[in-house]
């Protein structure tokens, strides 16, 4: 790989959470759970405030801990946290991932059509061990002059 293809293209940046969703979902019980504060959570009595379309969800993104990035340069980098963040509760999530919709969510800010993630088998096979579908939300906007 030559020294310009190394670096991630300029233009794309990423975000990084695992959620779970559900009717039944009790954000307080995931967290006692997982032993984890969620990034962000919706629970029932306010999911059911904001119309049909909402469902009660947890998140986490790592917030807080050592390393973490709201915005990552890689895809790559930023599951790669997360999944080893998450790694001693893999067990536990896979039984959540049973009970409840869940994904690894991933939001791809782009500004240019040059290129996007790029992930590795082994990462591949890390973040599926947990029994969840990667989810790559992708969104355009053009560089402000």
């Amino acid at each position: 790989m030559s020294a310009d293809q190394s670096q991630p293209p300029t233009g794309h940046s990423y975000t990084v959470e695992i959620r779970l969703y559900g009717d039944q979902l009790d954000p307080s019980e995931i967290s006692r759970r997982m032993g984890l504060e969620p990034s962000s959570s919706l629970n029932r009595l306010a999911a059911s405030s904001l119309g049909k379309s909402k469902r009660p969800f947890w998140a986490y993104n790592g917030q807080g801990e050592a390393g973490f990035l709201s915005e990552w340069q890689s895809l790559e980098a930023g599951l790669t946290f997360l999944a080893r963040r998450l790694a001693p509760l893999r067990s536990t999530v896979v039984d959540l991932s049973q009970a409840f919709d869940g994904v690894w969510w991933c939001g791809h800010f782009q500004s240019s059509f040059d290129g996007g993630p790029e992930l590795s088998p082994k990462l591949l096979a890390e973040i599926a061990g947990f029994g969840l579908p990667l989810f790559i939300d992708n969104y355009f906007a053009a560089e402000e002059s």
